[in-house]
């Protein structure tokens, strides 16, 4: 992850005389891409650098599916329909699933519908509100009251707005996030 020598990669490609270089991968992985085939056009290589989308958390723009996001949407769905039942057995109970997707909502969002169990979504795509009459804890109070449990599935990067920024990265450039 991240810290890639891209000069040390094209030398190899030109020492090897590779014409076609793919590349299988997510937002990182394209980002690598994107800078050897710069370098490439640059020191007047043919290469060509091919990125061929493969990430679970769907967040590739352009494209509507990628490999692996339907996986982890059946998965989460399992674990969503679990939290359902763990908090009907206990009165006023509430399933918390945590779905990751970093800085993208997808898993979370298409495993609330598909799931049929979901009453709260939380995605950070959308602000969360926590206090108030429309906020999210006067929503499951409300839930509780007509059901007497609730599930609730948080994306990892929600709530960011809420619980602000460590101002800290991973190696690969990403931020950190605060649990929500």
């Amino acid at each position: 992850r991240g810290g890639s020598d891209t000069s040390a990669i094209v030398n190899e490609i030109e020492k090897m005389e590779i014409d076609m270089l793919f590349i299988i991968g997510g937002n990182g992985s394209h980002a690598g891409a994107l800078a050897i085939d710069k370098l490439c056009r640059e020191r007047g290589l043919s290469t060509s650098v091919i990125g061929v989308p493969k990430t679970i958390d769907n967040d590739i723009l352009l494209l509507d599916r990628t490999f692996g996001f339907q996986t982890a949407v059946d998965e989460a769905v399992k674990a969503i329909r679990s939290a359902k039942i763990e908090a009907r057995s206990a009165d006023n109970g509430i399933g918390l699933v945590r779905l990751m997707g970093r800085q993208s909502g997808f898993i979370a969002m298409h495993a609330a519908l598909a799931s049929g169990s979901t009453d709260v979504c939380l995605i950070p795509e959308i602000e969360c509100h926590l206090d108030g009459e429309g906020g999210i804890i006067a929503h499951i109070e409300r839930v509780l009251q007509k059901q007497s449990h609730c599930v609730v599935v948080c994306a990892e990067g929600a709530g960011q707005e809420q619980l602000g920024s460590l101002g800290e990265t991973d190696a690969s450039g990403n931020p950190i996030l605060v649990n929500f």
